[in-house]
């Protein structure tokens, strides 16, 4: 009984040594499936906490989750407030008689510990991640971002020969809102303006804090006859945001707005410049400061 006993943990230590190795190799990325890390996981009784604790919160994100343990998801509405990120939560889950339950059998509570380190280092990494491509302001994507996605568009351009356009877009009298307002209120209408933007278009499409008050948007597989209907949009956005919060804020909002197509063979720089030079030419016919 204690070889067989010894063996068992020895196949078990191998194969997480093995699962550890490969998780490794592959490097710790946000886009890994914690579940899938290791198929030890589908060796032991799953943890039903909604069970154990009779609870019927169906929007839970944890509510008949066998996938991903209460503890491992932020959000989760356990003893009847929603608990926070991961980092903040994990003390209160440790303290729970279902986290308890876990660490029982002493294979288990190897998994367990391991599953723990290696989502909490997956957090990390998401963190560090959002913190350097998107704009700390905004929550937009950042310019950096750009330019990295954008030799990836490029090459999927000349790959399937479709279309890729460019939107700038700048904020009117920025520079004037700031001087009379101060640049508090000029942070708070970034936001809103980025927020309007961000809610404007499709969900393919990326948006960037280009700089300052400029914002880009990488509209993917469509060209400027299409982007039309996403800048009809944002006008009317803004008409609306105008009607609500102007007063509130002391100001109205308003775009110049530019657009140009880049195809494949064409020069990507070119492109950008003629959205921008576009973008310009709108704010001189409304006798804006530029």
């Amino acid at each position: 009984m204690i070889k067989k006993h010894k063996e068992n943990i020895f196949d078990f230590i191998s194969r997480v040594n093995l699962d550890i190795e490969n998780f490794v190799k592959n490097s710790i990325e946000a886009s890994t499936d914690i579940k899938k890390w290791s198929e030890i996981y589908s060796e032991f009784k799953p943890i039903r906490c909604w069970e154990i604790k009779k609870c019927g919160k169906s929007d839970c994100p944890a509510y008949k989750n066998e996938d991903y343990h209460c503890w491992l998801i932020a959000g989760t509405f356990c003893g009847g407030e929603v608990q926070g990120e991961f980092a903040k939560k994990y003390k209160s889950c440790s303290e729970c008689d279902v986290f308890e339950s876990a660490y029982e059998e002493p294979l288990r509570a190897l998994y367990e510990n391991i599953n723990v380190l290696i989502f909490h280092l997956q957090d990390k990494m998401t963190r560090f991640k959002d913190i350097a491509i998107r704009d700390h302001l905004t929550g937009l994507y950042n310019r950096h971002f750009f330019n990295e996605v954008i030799e990836r568009e490029i090459a999927s351009i000349e790959r399937r020969d479709e279309p890729l356009s460019f939107i700038m877009i700048d904020m009117d009298n920025f520079k004037k809102i700031n001087d009379t307002l101060g640049h508090l209120t000029g942070d708070r209408l970034l936001i809103e303006a980025a927020r309007l933007i961000k809610n404007t278009v499709r969900k393919a499409d990326l948006v960037f804090r280009y700089g300052g008050d400029e914002f880009l948007v990488l509209l993917i597989k469509a060209d400027c006859e299409e982007t039309g209907f996403m800048i009809k949009r944002l006008s009317k956005a803004v008409g609306k945001w105008n009607n609500e919060k102007a007063e509130k804020f002391g100001c109205t909002l308003s775009f110049s707005i530019g657009c140009s197509t880049f195809e494949k063979g064409s020069d990507m720089h070119q492109a950008l410049m003629m959205a921008d030079e576009r973008m310009y030419q709108e704010k001189k016919k409304k006798k804006f400061n530029v």
